[in-house]
């Protein structure tokens, strides 16, 4: 899809300005998941519909996030055309998020959540947007897994304010969390300038002088025309590795809102502590994820995603099998360095689909359409799960999902037009 054939030096620098963005997100994404449903198990007694409540975020992406990367596609400003949404929506966001720690009932905790995820999710595209738009094609992977590395660091900071914070004043924790989004928010807008990006400028000419037959027409291809485009195609391989997402997205999203009170329930640690096991894992996609994406780009991202498959599918086996603190601790570990080549790969895959850069923001959308489609209901669905069989079981069952998505992946032929683009 890159309009740049030449082979470009890699822009680390630039490229983790534009993680700043979606560090900004994930330090108070990583807190609301181990610590909210924490609060909500104070007035629910139901794993499941708590899990429901959880995947509420996701839920909205389903409908916000085509739309909204749509939209800044097609948004044009002296900032940008991906910035203004995210200079706006941080700040509310960070209000709403210090408001959860101050709920006093359901209902107001239930308001609280609604706002924050929902003024989260109107900048969430446009921030993962920024990546294509600025970095060519051939360096995805490892400024993706600078953007995954930020987010670990994200996982870290959270663990540490949980573990050092919570347990001694729950909506301080909350607040320093809040401002640090915000200070990213100031260092991104006086390092990216949105306006110097190499697709945003090939968009402002290609429009200025009109636009070819072919942009013309592509101008009022909506969300759905892609979707229906991509089912219709004979090569079913991005049908297939969208499922694959689904798939993946159920169990990480399941793991990651019921992992607390998992670790709360079954081996009867405080919230802190249970809110501070992601840390490890943290600290090993911190170290793994830069590495694995280079790798990635040397012997293929097919490849490494189904090591990555592989290697959530053990840890989780492990993890049921030989339920100790320390076999936690080792199967959160394995779990997100499996994760990592997933989460930076798939991605990535999905954007080499896209025809040119000015649809990026319509297939980053259409790559959260499944992924928040399946993060959606994946907390029900482990809480179900659970409902009906006891937390003991919670790693078992995620490997079951996860196993499902590696079987799908394996359908893929190596000579699919996906790799080719790669």
């Amino acid at each position: 899809m890159s309009e740049t054939k030449t082979k470009e030096k890699f822009p680390a620098k630039l490229a983790f300005f534009i993680s700043l963005a979606v560090f900004a997100q994930e330090i108070t994404w990583n807190f609301y998941d181990s610590q909210v449903p924490v609060s909500l198990l104070k007035y629910i007694s139901s794993v499941a519909i708590v899990g429901l409540i959880m995947g509420l975020d996701n839920l909205l992406g389903l409908f916000i996030e085509p739309i909204i990367g749509k939209r800044s596609d097609n948004t044009r400003t002296r900032f940008g055309r991906r910035i203004p949404y995210i200079m706006v929506g941080i700040p509310l966001a960070a209000i709403f998020f210090i408001l959860i720690a101050f709920e006093t009932s359901l209902l107001t905790l239930m308001i609280f959540i609604l706002g924050y995820v929902t003024v989260m999710l109107l900048f969430k595209a446009p921030s993962e947007s920024l990546l294509p738009d600025f970095i060519p094609e051939e360096h995805r992977s490892k400024a993706n897994a600078i953007g995954k590395i930020m987010t670990s660091v994200t996982i870290i900071v959270a663990a540490l304010i949980s573990l050092l914070v919570v347990d001694v004043n729950l909506q301080l924790a909350f607040i320093i969390s809040a401002i640090i989004m915000v200070l990213c928010l100031f260092i991104v807008l006086s390092t990216v300038k949105e306006k110097n990006a190499i697709s945003y400028q090939l968009i402002l000419k290609e429009e200025e002088l009109g636009g070819t037959k072919d942009t013309q027409q592509k101008k009022n291809i909506t969300f759905r025309d892609t979707f229906r485009r991509i089912r219709k195609e004979k090569d079913k391989s991005t049908f297939i590795i969208l499922l694959s997402v689904l798939l993946m997205s159920l169990a990480w999203s399941g793991l990651r809102a019921l992992l607390t009170p998992y670790a709360m329930e079954v081996y009867g640690l405080s919230r802190g502590t249970a809110g501070s096991l992601t840390l490890y894992g943290g600290i090993a996609f911190l170290i793994f994820a830069y590495p694995l994406s280079v790798l990635a780009e040397k012997y293929g991202r097919f490849l490494f995603i189904k090591i990555g498959f592989t290697l959530v599918i053990f840890s989780m086996v492990l993890g049921f099998l030989i339920q100790t603190i320390l076999m936690l601790i080792i199967a959160v570990i394995l779990l997100s360095i499996g994760w990592s080549t997933l989460v930076i790969n798939m991605i990535v895959i999905i954007w080499g689909k896209a025809p040119s850069s000015k649809e990026s923001g319509t297939y980053t959308g259409l790559y959260y359409f499944f992924y928040y489609g399946a993060a959606a209901f994946g907390p029900a669905l482990l809480g179900l799960f659970t409902d009906l069989t006891s937390w003991y079981y919670l790693f078992l069952n995620a490997a079951i999902i996860y196993a499902i998505g590696f079987i799908l992946i394996l359908f893929v032929k190596k000579e699919t037009q996906s790799e080719e683009n790669l």
